[in-house]
């Protein structure tokens, strides 16, 4: 299944649930989506978390799970820190199928 930003923005202020170890879970928000146009052939756009300070979670792949999404393999940025913890970045950036 191939999710789209209107799926992720249905899910802005939900909880997604990391796999950062094989032991260890954390908890990520979604705060927001954020849809680019650069190609009329290209859907692109961003998805920025919040989370804790501590586990910080380097730059890599994730599976992911959410409970309406179900799972996923997202590739996590670290943005920085804020005021309330850190902040992860998801960029998509694919081809647009023929819709017809």
């Amino acid at each position: 299944m191939e999710l789209s930003s209107r799926d992720f923005a249905e899910c802005v202020r939900t909880a997604f649930e990391i796999e950062a170890t094989a032991a260890e879970r954390v908890k990520l928000e979604l705060t927001g989506v954020t849809e680019q146009t650069y190609s009329p052939e290209l859907e692109t756009f961003t998805l920025t978390f919040s989370g804790p300070s501590s586990p910080f979670l380097p730059q890599r792949s994730y599976r992911v799970c959410h409970e309406k999404l179900g799972a996923l393999d997202l590739f996590l940025v670290p943005l920085g820190p804020d005021a309330k913890g850190m902040q992860y970045e998801a960029v998509f950036n694919r081809f647009l199928r023929d819709r017809k």
